[in-house]
């Protein structure tokens, strides 16, 4: 697919959305070398406004709208609820933007489908941001894998949970009608985790289980998930133990074992102080013998995200998070939901 962006040209982003996630990639775009934040849009202009103040954005929207009709953005960052994601992607790419949305794309592999759809038609680029993927971490725990260190991969673990900092977060976390709880807010990370080092056991592109069983603890009040376990059965016997959580602090790792020992990530590049450059380990036990790996990261995650996102444009799709890849993560939770029982009343009225 042919771009629309020179590569040495700086992108110019819209924001969609004005809370915290978005003003945190909105710096990070800031201190990226490939592009610029044009203009941010909220429901309500003085959010907007002071967004755009908080965060030295020249332009600001009270509506959605109004940011998609401007011609000075070229690409759009998906900041909403889970709920929305699917509609202003869509209506992003029928605007001729470019797309990059929030983790997890939707809430259902239908909707992700339709989305893709929409930016095939339209000729733009789509990735669900998994920033993730674009950190060196990744890369480094990638090669540890690939090297044959630890062995056959047999085993992983991984867990994200966290408890909110705010009576308004905790409010929006488990809000059925936002699409609250562990599953969604969380739980993808694990799922796209097990399922990337799922890929490097089995020597393919792409993973997906076999098998998806879970439990969850299910708010009587709120009806979603505010703590959700699962495990995941690969093709070959490789199993996968995932974790997520939206009302208790779990314990933000990532594990794999294998037939000549184990990797470890005790602070994986999702979690909040890799907003910022730094330097994070790995820990490696081969044939017992353990060192430390320490990963230097010259920028923010979100800054390598928006780097990635503008060096991948052209093709259409992300060679990290590709649309097979976020089909496979969408799949899967929507069935470690099933599993656990975990059904929106929005979903019920479609």
């Amino acid at each position: 697919m042919a771009s629309r962006i020179s590569p040495s040209k700086s992108l110019r982003w819209g924001i969609l959305g004005a809370g915290a996630i978005a003003g945190e990639f909105s710096d990070g775009v800031a201190a990226s070398s490939t592009g610029v934040v044009h203009a941010v849009a909220s429901r309500s202009v003085v959010k907007a406004g002071r967004f755009a103040a908080a965060h030295q954005v020249s332009t600001w929207y009270g509506c959605y709208e109004d940011l998609l009709a401007d011609p000075g953005v070229d690409i759009v960052y998906v900041a909403t609820p889970h709920p929305m994601h699917a509609e202003w992607a869509i209506k992003a790419a029928r605007a001729g933007k470019d797309v990059l949305c929030e983790k997890p794309l939707t809430v259902s592999l239908d909707e992700a489908e339709t989305v893709m759809a929409a930016a095939q038609e339209s000729g733009v680029f789509l990735m669900e941001a998994f920033m993730y993927r674009a950190h060196p971490q990744t890369a480094m725990l990638l090669d540890i894998l690939k090297s044959g260190a630890i062995g056959e991969v047999r085993a992983l673990s991984v867990s994200f949970g966290y408890r909110p900092a705010t009576s308004w977060e905790a409010g929006r976390v488990t809000d059925a009608d936002l699409g609250g709880g562990g599953i969604l807010d969380v739980g993808c990370y694990a799922v796209s985790v097990a399922r990337m080092v799922a890929a490097v056991a089995l020597g393919e592109q792409a993973a997906e289980p076999d098998q998806v069983v879970g439990c969850a603890r299910i708010g009587p009040q709120d009806h979603v998930d505010h703590i959700a376990m699962g495990v995941l059965s690969f093709p070959g016997g490789l199993l996968a133990q995932i974790s997520s959580s939206v009302t208790t602090q779990l314990d933000d790792a990532i594990r794999v074992f294998g037939s000549n020992g184990r990797v470890v990530v005790p602070r994986p590049s999702w979690l909040e102080e890799h907003r910022v450059a730094g330097t994070s380990v790995i820990e490696v036990e081969s044939r017992g013998t353990a060192r430390v790996i320490e990963v230097v990261a010259e920028q923010g995650i979100f800054s390598y995200e928006a780097d990635h996102v503008a060096r991948s444009i052209g093709a259409g799709q992300s060679p990290l998070v590709p649309w097979a890849d976020t089909l496979a993560n969408m799949r899967t939770l929507d069935r470690w939901r099933q599993a656990v029982g975990l059904r929106y009343d929005f979903e019920r009225t479609k």
